[in-house]
């Protein structure tokens, strides 16, 4: 077998992985707890990628939420292999069209797999938040008898707490009772950095296969990276991010789908040493 049909078999092992994760092994989430999610969200984990402020975490927050917090803590430990099954299919496909000849299709390698330590960047700031809500830094258990409505978070924490802190870490301590807010901050940046590169590979998926003339399997992919932005522009609207969500699945179907067309081509012959031979 010639290395462009290694990766494209590649391809389609990495999308057997890529379903099992949501399929087998993430399942159906537990009933949320007393608060609502943000108007137009029916799925616990784009809820709280697109928060946008601490009142959009109250479905995770609470005892009746402790379900729910350990079912996304669960998901998370799986979603550090998720990223390396998904984008991982996408880049060893695209691999296979350069090593065809589509040498541009290289541009798509290094988007897929920058998406992975991204993926990962979410993760951790997620596993944060999770962290903080079963752990709070501050409760009425450990503040202050005295001087009540003065507590900051330096109040509340262990002493010696700071003293290998950053400057940043020891300025923010006085301004806050909880670090929330600044974690979910932190998490709108890590959350676009991780759609606005999955955003760029559809996209370059779709003029790949355009410009190789495979224009009916171009439009899946064009339509993922438009509802990508389209998120985008409505300010993460729960209910076009949920619809993202669905348009998303054919789009990475393209990929399986587009390998086994390349399979059955026969690479052209180029006369120069790529590794490739007629079939």
């Amino acid at each position: 077998m010639t290395l462009s049909r290694w990766a494209f078999v590649a391809t389609l092992v990495l999308t057997l992985a890529t379903l099992a994760f949501p399929l087998a092994l993430f399942g159906s989430p537990p009933n949320l707890g007393s608060a609502p999610m943000a108007p137009g969200f029916q799925t616990p984990i784009l809820a709280l990628e697109f928060a946008e402020d601490i009142d959009d975490i109250a479905f995770l927050r609470g005892d009746d939420a402790a379900a729910l917090r350990a079912w996304l803590v669960d998901v998370q430990f799986l979603d550090w292999f998720f990223p390396v099954a998904y984008a991982g299919m996408a880049a060893v496909f695209f691999l296979g069209m350069a090593l065809r000849g589509r040498f541009l299709a290289v541009i798509g390698v290094g988007l897929a797999l920058a998406t992975i330590p991204a993926d990962w960047q979410e993760n951790a700031t997620i596993n944060g938040i999770l962290a903080e809500i079963e752990n709070p830094l501050c409760g009425e258990d450990i503040e202050p008898a005295d001087g009540r409505d003065d507590v900051v978070l330096r109040d509340c924490l262990p002493r010696g707490y700071f003293d290998e802190a950053s400057a940043e870490a020891e300025l923010v301590s006085y301004a806050f009772d909880t670090f929330l807010p600044v974690r979910i901050e932190m998490l709108r940046i890590d959350t676009w950095i991780k759609w606005g590169l999955i955003a760029a590979y559809a996209a370059w998926l779709a003029a790949m296969l355009w410009m190789d003339r495979r224009r009916i399997l171009a439009i899946p992919a064009a339509v993922g990276a438009l509802s990508i932005a389209a998120t985008w522009i409505s300010g993460s609207n729960g209910h076009v991010a949920e619809l993202m969500g669905i348009l998303l699945i054919p789009m990475m179907l393209t990929f399986p789908v587009a390998a086994v067309m390349y399979l059955r081509d026969k690479p052209a012959k180029t006369g120069t040493p790529t590794g490739e031979d007629s079939a």
